[in-house]
């Protein structure tokens, strides 16, 4: 469990809130990204022949240019992840400032990103230099919808994302549309897989464009056998 990514999108419910509607999400020229938004999901992870199920959400708000998201993982109380993005939103989306994660009881890692200095800063103390458009292991799939809301005939996205350690290219491919039904409904979705930087590890993001283009599934699995997926259950306004 402890190589769930960034895939893993998700935090405890809390008390029920009213349902959001894509209107009130304001999609327009900016996407989903200039409104606040709760997205809860069911998820399980598995690793044979084990399988856990649990609830998560991811929320985002917004506050002038300034972004802050936040998500955890619960699955059966035998496992927790927290992550946490914060920077600001500009001409070409999601900045982010900073970024930290932890599984269980292990240590926090975190990601500082520099800007000035045009230099990313690792837990461990090693650096590397900032690119356009990079993003966080958390802020990645609101950077995605955002990317396919303003170019929705784009046929593949690259986005260098700063992960525990190191920079990589995440190269993102559309693979046609898909109807889902999900617990929060049915979707008409693009669905984008992840092709792998020299590993065996795999991520499918499916976007609903009625809803902003908001992730409503999303799978990774690696090359040990973890597959962990989420599925929309209900979109949200985040209590204030």
């Amino acid at each position: 469990m402890k190589r769930i990514h960034c895939a893993v999108l998700c935090s405890a419910l809390a008390v029920a809130l009213p349902a959001a509607s894509a209107a009130q999400l304001a999609c327009g020229t900016e996407a989903a990204l200039d409104a606040p938004v709760r997205l809860e999901y069911a998820v399980t992870a598995s690793r044979s022949p084990l399988m856990l199920s649990g609830d998560g959400a991811v929320v985002y708000r917004r506050n002038a240019d300034a972004y802050v998201m936040e998500s955890t993982l619960k699955a059966a109380g035998l496992f927790e992840a927290q992550q946490h993005s914060a920077g600001t939103v500009g001409v070409e989306g999601l900045v982010p400032r900073s970024f930290a994660h932890r599984t269980g009881r292990r240590p926090e890692l975190r990601v500082e990103f520099d800007w000035a200095e045009q230099r990313v800063v690792f837990s461990q103390g090693t650096t590397a230099p900032v690119r356009p458009r990079m993003q966080d292991r958390l802020s990645l799939l609101l950077q995605l919808s955002w990317q396919h809301r303003a170019n929705p005939s784009a046929a593949e996205f690259v986005l260098p994302v700063a992960g525990h350690r190191r920079v990589s290219d995440y190269l993102f491919r559309a693979r046609g549309g898909e109807s889902l039904d999900l617990p929060a409904g049915r979707f008409e979705t693009v669905k984008f897989e992840r092709y792998p930087d020299g590993s065996d590890e795999l991520l499918e993001v499916w976007l609903a464009p009625a809803l902003c283009s908001l992730p409503v599934r999303v799978r990774f699995s690696d090359e040990k056998g973890l597959v962990v997926e989420q599925r929309l259950r209900a979109v949200r306004l985040p209590a204030p």
